[in-house]
């Protein structure tokens, strides 16, 4: 059976008095307050609350029922009124012929007015079945009960001052809405020219120092107003659909809208993620260990809380296309966390500043496409990310290589919308992955190619597609998993994990040793 205590605070709900408080508790500290400070300022009255309800019941004050007598002089409770305490300064009988007989009590309140209330009363009435003297409102203390109840209690008051317009809610905190500093439209006019002239993301305190120094406004910005100051122009800034936040969950960065590139507020067709994929937990040791070299692009969400260290990569088609990266586990682990496009800086070993875009919904990093083209990328180039001092920022890194005499390499083209795969000499000016170096030969079919339902095929029905197009390239019927992998994901994007999976499970392909895999249908004619 729960306890008072429990029974009070798992019913709670917030009430007129329980705003008031928050309100004057705001008014007196005037500035931001989170709402765990006022869940625990409402549980701190409330407690008072009781205990002086107690402390009043214990002194010989009764609480008023109609259906019990007084006298003359008798203290009473009115729990129907918020327990206000009252004296019987005279009694009647009651002359309604209608109702059986009862006392009227003449009772003169602390607020200082008198009212009439019966007594004595036979009939059913609410107050006759009112809540026990005491309730288990102050059975525990203030620190306890948040302890216990404290979210559920935040949760309700978040609620109901959500609709209430004076108060103003950004991040879990609060502000009273006449408390905001006012942000005009000359002041955002400041900001964007300087977001723009700037050409990065800037910090909310960093917008507020260009409002003061470069525009006037007089901002407290080092004194007992710089929360507020900094809460009002945030608000300001999200209200203005000029700006948007592209900083970590942790900090908000203020960039422009309009400078967002479009591939990442909508994701490339390119970068969609095939499906069908079965993905094992456990891959056989020899797979294992070659996608630890690798790292797998996959669709997973969880940032990793390791600790950030140097991660070599292996280029695949569709990154090379739109310009990204993987974020791999390893990748996200160089930044900060984030729920949202957060804008980064990527430094190459010419100390050339890239602006990059982590793009944590569906796994990439993006605005790589020029320094791609420039440095003559492709699929299977080995590129190295390592952590730097700098917030925000990584060091990208490739291994140049004399292009020389062309190598022989694999090219990747379109016939009749079906992927095929032929050898091509080609210069190479980067090293590479043997097993996963392809080039694009055909980038208009490859495109229409990406643009069309080929793809969207299950993994599966791709590999078994694509398979067969590899062995005739010669070489013999097995074909390394790394090759199947880069091969694959030119039909579509998916993890080496992901492809690794459906080449195990799936009954038609059989591995051998070295991460080799052959097509049962194929070496059975071979045979």
């Amino acid at each position: 059976m729960p306890s008072a205590s429990e029974t009070y605070w798992n019913n709670f709900q917030v009430n007129p008095k329980d705003i008031e408080r928050a309100y004057a508790y705001m008014v007196e500290k005037g500035e931001t307050v989170p709402i765990a400070e006022l869940a625990r300022t409402v549980i701190g009255a409330r407690v008072q609350e009781e205990q002086e309800r107690r402390s009043r019941l214990s002194s010989e004050a009764h609480l008023y029922q109609p259906k019990a007598s007084y006298e003359i002089g008798q203290r009473l409770i009115f729990s129907a009124l918020d327990d206000v305490e009252g004296t019987v300064t005279n009694l009647r009988n009651s002359e309604n012929p209608r109702l059986a007989p009862f006392q009227i009590i003449q009772v003169a309140l602390k607020d200082g007015t008198t009212r009439e209330f019966a007594a004595a009363y036979t009939e059913p009435h609410p107050l006759n079945e009112v809540k026990p003297a005491a309730t288990g409102a102050a059975d525990e203390s203030p620190d306890e009960i948040y302890a216990r109840f404290g979210s559920n209690i935040e949760r309700a008051l978040t609620v109901q001052l959500r609709t209430d317009k004076e108060f103003v809610e950004q991040d879990g905190k609060w502000l009273l809405r006449d408390a905001l500093s006012e942000i005009d439209e000359f002041g955002l006019n400041i900001i964007e020219a300087a977001i723009e002239q700037n050409n990065s993301a800037m910090t909310t305190f960093g917008l507020a120092r260009v409002l003061k120094n470069d525009a006037g406004m007089n901002l407290d910005l080092d004194g007992p107003k710089r929360d507020t100051t900094l809460f009002s122009l945030d608000y300001a800034l999200r209200r203005d659909e000029r700006f948007v936040d592209v900083g970590p969950q942790s900090e908000t960065r203020w960039f422009l809208n309009r400078l967002v590139p479009a591939d990442v507020l909508v994701t490339p067709r390119v970068l969609h993620f095939a499906r069908g994929v079965r993905v094992e937990n456990e891959l056989p040791p020899e797979l294992e260990t070659i996608l630890s070299e690798i790292q797998d692009d996959n669709d997973a969400d969880t940032w990793s809380d390791n600790p950030p260290t140097t991660v070599n990569l292996v280029l695949t088609y569709p990154h090379r296309r739109a310009g990204s990266l993987p974020l791999t586990q390893g990748v996200r682990a160089l930044f900060p966390h984030a729920n949202k496009p957060m804008l980064v800086s990527l430094v190459d070993e010419y100390n050339v500043r890239i602006p990059a875009w982590v793009v944590p919904e569906d796994n990439y990093v993006y605005g790589l496409k020029n320094w791609y083209d420039k440095h003559k990328m492709n699929s299977g180039a080995l590129l190295e990310l390592a952590p730097r001092e700098e917030p925000f920022t990584a060091t990208l890194r490739f291994q140049p290589r004399r292009e020389g005499k062309s190598l022989w390499v694999h090219t990747a083209k379109v016939e009749n919308m079906h992927l095929t795969f032929g050898n091509t000499p080609r210069p190479v000016a980067f090293k590479y992955d043997e097993e996963m170096l392809i080039i694009a030969e055909d980038q208009a079919g490859l495109d229409k190619l990406t643009a069309s339902n080929y793809g969207d095929r299950p993994l599966d029905l791709l590999l078994l597609d694509v398979f067969p197009e590899l062995v005739k390239l010669g070489g013999g019927s097995s074909i390394h998993a790394k090759t199947l992998y880069s091969a694959v994901n030119f039909a579509k994007r998916a993890g080496a994990r992901a492809v690794f999976s459906a080449l195990v499970n799936n009954p038609a392909f059989s591995m051998t040793s070295g991460g080799y895999f052959v097509l049962q249908q194929m070496a059975a004619r071979a045979v």
